[in-house]
């Protein structure tokens, strides 16, 4: 199976696309044919040697995918072969990359995708719309609550603006002048990035942008803050709740998101898609940035 893999990370690392071994699904397990995996900049991240992790001879990369059941493991009883599904690794434990043509994955990873949505747009929800949702979960804010997203049209803030809204908040959308239409859709209020952040006072802030310290300012004493990963995790002041999200796969969670994205209360946004041969060039535009809407790697 085509698999999109690294030796060695660090600055000058170099992907290569070899050819693994198919795996056979143990117990609990299902394999994917994967029709799509997004790159993410947790993944460019990986490559450049940003995250501590174990020695290994060779990586596989990626975290979501989307795809159909190829074959499952005995004690798999509600899924079968040639069912729509998408899924998430939970690669920090598991080091069991998505970006190739066939994955095995746990069942409880694996959620089922409604077949009028499309790989490509499925793929995008497994990482970042997964993460927006716990992120949510941790800052548990009650229904009319302010909350204040940075990065509010990027891969995981525009699906935190559009659940948040879903969910009965109020949303303060830190974004540029140009994703106007695309925040306010959803009747969110686009607070035009460079505002004094200061000034809004939320009762909650996700920080999707990865700002940090400064991000706090936007959060009324007492309120709660959560960062999407650790080095940009600040400090607590002004009695701040502060978390991190840790995104953890969860097949009914990825099932409801699947399902919310049919409703059009989620909008799975494909920037391009490249063959899985392409995979460096892939990684490059993302790395670039500014981009709106998933990279994904088609196999």
């Amino acid at each position: 199976m085509s698999t999109v893999t690294l030796t060695v990370p660090g600055p000058t690392a170099e992907l290569e696309i070899v050819d693994l071994p198919l795996v056979t699904p143990g117990p609990g397990e299902v394999r994917i044919r994967v029709e799509a995996a997004p790159v993410t900049p947790a993944d460019v991240s990986t490559v450049r040697g940003y995250f501590p992790l174990p020695p290994a001879d060779r990586y596989s990369l990626g975290w979501g995918l989307a795809g159909v059941v190829d074959e499952v493991g005995d004690g798999v009883t509600d899924l079968a072969a040639g069912d729509p599904v998408l899924a998430l690794s939970d690669w920090f434990d598991t080091l069991v990359g998505t970006q190739a043509s066939s994955v095995v994955l746990p069942r409880s990873s694996v959620g089922e995708r409604p077949a009028s949505l499309g790989a490509a747009e499925a793929s995008t929800l497994a990482l970042n719309a997964l993460t927006a949702a716990q992120a949510l979960d941790l800052l548990d804010l009650p229904v009319g609550a302010t909350l204040a997203v940075t990065g509010a049209a990027g891969g995981v803030g525009g699906f935190v603006v559009e659940l948040a809204r879903h969910r009965g908040l109020e949303v303060l959308a830190v974004a540029r002048e140009e994703d106007r239409a695309f925040v306010e859709r959803t009747g969110a209020r686009l607070v035009v990035r460079g505002t004094e952040l200061g000034t809004l006072r939320a009762d909650g802030v996700l920080d999707s942008a990865v700002l940090g310290a400064p991000a706090l300012a936007a959060v009324r004493d007492g309120g709660t803050f959560v960062a999407v990963t650790e080095p940009s995790t600040p400090a607590p002041e002004r009695d701040i709740r502060v978390q991190t999200v840790h995104v953890v796969s969860d097949a009914a969670a990825l099932t409801a998101l699947a399902a919310l994205a049919v409703d059009g209360v989620l909008t799975p946004r494909v920037a391009q898609t490249y063959p899985i041969e392409k995979a460096s060039d892939a990684y490059a535009a993302v790395a670039t940035g500014g981009v709106r809407g998933g990279i994904v790697l088609v196999p």
